[in-house]
C-alpha cells in the first residue's frame, strides 16, 4: 500500500487540508484528514511536500505534446506510448487522441493502427479513445485543417470509421481502459467489443449531418458541434436534438454573437443544456470572453482541454501539423499564413488559467479538467478522489508544475 501525505487534498467537490490518500493497487482505499485516516505501518509514504493533491487530468482534444503527435498508421505503435508518456509530464492521466487527416483511406488505417495501440499503451496516462476532428467540418470556419481534406458526412463513412476502431477485449482489458477496476476474476475473462471512437466533432450545416450525428449518439459515441458558420437556428435545433452533447473549442471556428445574429456562439451560450470545451490559453479566448463563458454555463458545464499540436509544453519550435508547417512564434502556434495552429498549452497551465481568468476556487477549476470531461464520457470511476475511484493522483505546487503523476496505482512521472 502506499500513502501520499501532507499536502490538501482537493476531490475537487471539497478540500480536505494536511490529507491523506491511501493506494492499494490500481484504487484508491482511503481518503481523509491525516487526524482520521490511520497509515499501515508497512505502507510506502509519499511526501506531496505541502503541494495540492488532485485528481488526474483528463484531456478530451489534443493532437501532440513535446514533439509527439499521430502522424502515419505505420509510426502509431511508437508515437502513441510516446505521447502518453510526454502528457503525464502535465499532470494528464486520461486521454483522446486526434489524429492527422488525409483521404478516407487513411483516416481509416489512422483509426485501425490507434485502436490497435491503445490496448497495449503502458508507462504513462492512459488512452481512452479517440476524438475525430474532422473531416466533416465546415470549410468556411476549418481553421487549421486543409479545405481538401474536408466534406460531407455520409452513412457509409461513418460506419465504415466507427468499425475500424472496433476491437475484441477481455473485459479486464476493456476496464483497466475506461476505469472500472473492481471486476471478478472469471467475469475478466469474458471478452467484449469495444469501441475506440468515442467523440466526433461534427458542423451541424453540412449535409446528412443530423442523421450521422444520430447514428453516432446510437451508438455510444459523443457528437460535438463544431467548426461550423452555420445560423443561430440550425446550430439551436442541432443542440435541442439531443444528438450533439458537446461543443468543441468554445469561441473558435464558430459564428460568433452578434445582438441580431446570435450565430453558433449565441445557441450555446443560451443552452441549459450544452457542455462546451474551452481552450484557456488566454489567445483562443480572451480572459475577460472566458469569464463570460464561466457565468453563462457554470463550471459544470465546461470541460477544459489543449487543443495541443506537437509543440504542446514547449516554447519554440517548428512542427508539422495537419500536414502542414506550424511554427511558434510570441507563444503561438501559427501556420505559414498566420492562421492559429491549435494550442502549445498544457491541461494543469489550462487549469491554472481557469483559475485566474475566471476568478474560481482550486475545485472549481479543477473539475472542468477531471469530473466534467469524466461525466462527459460516462466514466464514473475517474475524476476525482474518493474511496473506490481509480488511483488517478496528481501532487502539484501552487504554480500548477507537477511533482508526480499516478496512474492507477502506477507512478508514471516523478520530479
Amino acid at each position: 500500500m502506499r500513502a501520499i501525505i501532507n499536502g490538501t487534498i482537493y476531490t475537487p467537490l471539497e478540500t480536505i487540508p494536511d490529507g491523506v490518500v491511501l493506494v492499494e493497487g490500481a484504487t484508491i482505499h482511503a481518503i481523509g484528514a491525516r487526524a482520521s485516516t490511520p497509515i499501515p505501518r508497512d505502507a510506502e509514504i509519499i511526501d506531496a511536500r505541502g503541494q495540492a493533491i488532485v485528481p488526474g487530468l483528463i484531456d478530451l482534444h489534443t493532437y501532440g505534446c513535446l514533439g509527439t503527435s499521430m502522424t502515419a498508421p505505420e509510426r502509431i505503435a511508437d508515437e502513441l506510448p510516446a505521447f502518453a508518456r510526454n502528457v503525464a509530464r502535465f499532470g494528464v492521466t486520461r486521454f483522446l487522441i486526434s489524429p492527422t487527416m488525409g483521404d478516407r483511406q487513411f483516416i481509416a488505417n489512422m483509426l485501425i493502427a490507434i485502436g490497435n495501440t491503445i490496448p497495449i499503451t503502458r508507462g504513462g496516462a492512459i488512452p481512452l479513445g479517440i476524438h475525430l476532428e474532422g473531416p466533416w467540418l465546415d470549410p468556411e470556419q476549418r481553421g487549421a485543417f486543409p479545405v481538401e481534406v474536408l466534406h460531407a458526412p455520409t452513412m457509409d463513412e461513418a460506419g465504415e470509421y466507427l468499425n475500424a476502431t472496433l476491437r475484441n477485449m477481455r473485459i479486464s482489458q476493456f476496464s483497466a481502459i475506461v476505469g472500472v477496476t473492481k471486476i471478478a476474476t472469471p467475469v475478466a475473462q469474458l471478452r467484449v467489443k469495444q469501441k475506440f471512437l468515442r467523440m466526433v466533432t461534427l458542423a451541424p450545416n453540412l449535409p446528412n449531418a443530423l442523421e450521422v450525428a444520430r447514428f453516432f449518439q446510437n451508438n455510444g459515441v459523443r457528437v460535438s458541434l463544431g467548426h461550423s458558420n452555420t445560423t443561430y437556428e440550425i446550430a439551436r435545433d442541432a443542440i435541442n436534438s439531443g444528438a450533439y452533447s458537446l461543443v468543441t473549442h468554445i469561441y473558435n471556428a464558430m459564428s460568433g454573437l452578434h445582438h441580431r445574429n446570435p450565430g453558433v456562439l449565441g445557441a450555446v451560450l443560451s443552452s441549459d443544456e450544452i457542455t462546451a470545451m474551452l481552450i484557456c490559453d488566454g489567445i483562443h479566448a480572451h480572459p475577460a470572453a472566458v469569464k463570460i463563458f464561466f457565468r453563462a454555463l457554470g463550471t459544470d458545464r465546461v470541460i477544459l482541454v489543449t487543443d495541443s499540436i506537437p509543440g504542446g509544453g514547449m516554447t519554440e519550435g517548428t512542427f508539422t501539423m495537419l500536414n502542414q508547417s506550424a511554427r511558434i512564434v510570441d507563444g503561438v502556434a501559427r501556420l505559414e499564413n498566420g492562421t492559429i495552429a491549435g494550442s502549445i498549452l498544457t491541461l494543469n497551465r489550462a487549469v491554472m488559467n481557469a483559475r485566474e481568468f475566471g476568478a474560481l476556487s482550486l475545485n472549481d477549476a479543477l473539475k472542468m479538467a477531471t469530473t466534467n470531461p469524466a461525466r462527459a464520457l460516462g466514466l464514473g470511476n475517474i475524476g476525482r478522489l474518493e474511496t473506490g475511484a481509480d488511483a488517478d493522483i496528481v501532487v502539484m505546487g501552487d504554480s500548477g508544475n507537477v511533482a508526480l503523476t499516478m496512474v492507477a496505482g502506477e507512478i508514471v512521472y516523478r520530479t
